[in-house]
């Protein structure tokens, strides 16, 4: 069993799409799968789940006390392949809960000078707890330099970064208010792409299998 935590200082960097279209493709697969809603302020996740037609994705609020304890049991209970962790933003206390609850942790960020800056700090947060991540490039503009630039100054820093960036695409927007993913609103769309190859890389990166654990001898 892995535990993701999906960490951003800054709100409106993707964190609820990432958590969302992960434990979809997750669940495909054939995995239990649940997410913590820890955004006691937006619970952007548990909105989608309210909306969402397939009980394939279990949604549970999660407040900052009860966290490690929703964690622990679900690792106990032997009947989890994923938990990942949908963190509020400007939340430090909880963003390094979350990390120190976490085997990986993934930190979305837009190529926009302030969010870049943000993220610097997630890092540091996330380095002190000695959690494995890494950062992936969000709402990338179609046109411009600006996610090569976010992507050489990160590099320049030695931070682990995603292959695949999302793309501001209306996919990933026009999913959640209807209880779906990007892969699931438009299948054969460029969103769903970027959205399972960032799937597939956390996967390798967080060293997760897709077998479920259930059919590990």
């Amino acid at each position: 069993m892995r535990t993701w935590a999906i960490i951003a200082q800054k709100g409106g960097q993707s964190k609820t799409t990432l958590a969302t279209g992960f434990a979809v493709e997750a669940a495909r697969e054939g995995a239990a799968v649940v997410i913590l809603d820890a955004d006691d302020r937006q619970g952007s996740a548990l909105y989608w789940s309210e909306r969402r037609a397939l009980d394939d994705v279990t949604v549970k609020d999660s407040s900052v006390a009860g966290l490690p304890l929703h964690v622990t049991r679900g690792r106990a209970s032997g009947k989890l392949d994923l938990i990942i962790i949908d963190t509020p933003a400007n939340s430090k206390d909880i963003a390094m809960l979350a990390a120190e609850q976490a085997d990986f942790v993934i930190i979305p960020v837009a190529p926009r000078g302030l969010d870049v800056h943000s993220v610097l700090q997630t890092v540091k947060q996330v380095q002190q707890a000695g959690t494995p991540f890494a950062v992936i490039l969000t709402q990338v503009p179609h046109q411009g330099g600006e996610g090569e630039e976010a992507r050489a100054g990160f590099a320049a820093k030695g931070i682990a970064m995603f292959d695949t960036r999302l793309h501001f695409r209306k996919d990933y927007y026009r999913a959640t208010p209807i209880g779906q993913t990007a892969a699931e609103l438009e299948p054969d769309g460029k969103a769903a792409a970027e959205l399972r190859a960032a799937y597939d890389e956390a996967k390798r990166l967080s060293g997760y299998t897709t077998k479920p654990i259930s059919e590990v001898a």
